[in-house]
């Protein structure tokens, strides 16, 4: 397959996520459906690594450190909070929100390791938080907090913490493989998941099944799948192109809700969506500007 089709389909898939987590997260709470959808992740990769016969990392002390935090941040704390979010509002609502993932690393890039951002760049944050606003707002701009609850606040976890996760992985050793440090902390956050999740409780026999396509959807496709090709993405045609295919990722996100969900989506909800896309669209291309 074409590469820029396995990056349409990568893109497909991780719209498809929203719609699989909010049937999972009908059914289960938040720690429970995490733990399931990484303990077949885990499993995937595992059988990848073994596959491919690539060497499991040996991190120093530092090094386990910085993959626990990795697996608190963006195994845990993520899925926590994207579980929590898809349990309270409709996929498409939450798939516009957590498209703000790349605003944040590019905010917090600049604020906690004083990079110099392009005017593109600030621009194209400034046009993506706006289009959040409108999206929370339901378009009615001077009622904001009035339609901010608790959905919103936790989907806006999202971005935060995988802001989190991707300044850390900056720290990795590039000695490593990506797929190994993949698996290395999916794997740490899967056991840090599973007694959270027996706090839960954690009612295999019930789970309709349904909820474990889906949930066997978000762990090899979702994340084995899709951590493949877009790694095969990257070194064909490059970080910066590859990424601008995650702006369609909302847009999936919120075609299959309608067409899978049946959710009616206003069309101030859209033009909210469009510009968060439009802004991370511009974040995207910045980089092949000259710096200000």
């Amino acid at each position: 397959m074409h590469i820029y089709l396995k990056l349409l389909a990568v893109s497909c898939i991780w719209g498809g996520t929203f719609i699989a987590t909010r049937i999972a997260a009908q059914q289960l709470e938040p720690f429970a459906g995490a733990f399931l959808r990484f303990a077949f992740a885990s499993l995937g990769l595992v059988a990848l690594m073994l596959l491919r016969k690539r060497p499991w990392p040996r991190p120093d002390r530092r090094g386990w450190v910085l993959h626990l935090v990795l697996a608190l941040s963006g195994i845990i704390g993520y899925n926590f909070f994207f579980f929590s979010a898809l349990k309270i509002l409709p996929a498409s609502r939450a798939s516009l929100l957590v498209a703000l993932n790349p605003v944040m690393v590019l905010f917090a890039t600049a604020l906690f390791f004083g990079e110099k951002l392009r005017w593109q760049q600030v621009l194209g944050g400034l046009i993506a938080l706006f289009g959040a606003v409108v999206v929370i707002a339901r378009g009615e701009l001077g009622a904001l907090f009035d339609h901010f609850g608790t959905g919103e606040l936790l989907a806006l976890g999202c971005p935060a913490t995988w802001a989190v996760y991707t300044l850390v992985s900056r720290q990795i050793s590039p000695m490593q493989t990506p797929l190994a440090t993949t698996a290395l902390v999916c794997l740490l956050g899967t056991a840090g998941l599973f007694p959270l999740a027996l706090w839960e409780g954690l009612p295999l026999t019930t789970l309709p099944p349904e909820v474990w396509v889906a949930l066997a959807y978000l762990g090899l496709l979702g994340t084995v799948l899709g951590f493949i090709w877009y790694t095969e993405g990257i070194r064909a045609i490059g970080t910066t192109r590859t990424a601008i295919f995650n702006n369609l990722v909302p847009v999936f996100g919120v075609l299959l809700s309608v067409l899978l969900l049946k959710e009616t989506v206003s069309w101030v909800v859209l033009l909210g969506g469009l510009l968060v896309v439009l802004g991370v669209a511009v974040i995207n291309v910045a980089p092949f500007g000259k710096p200000q």
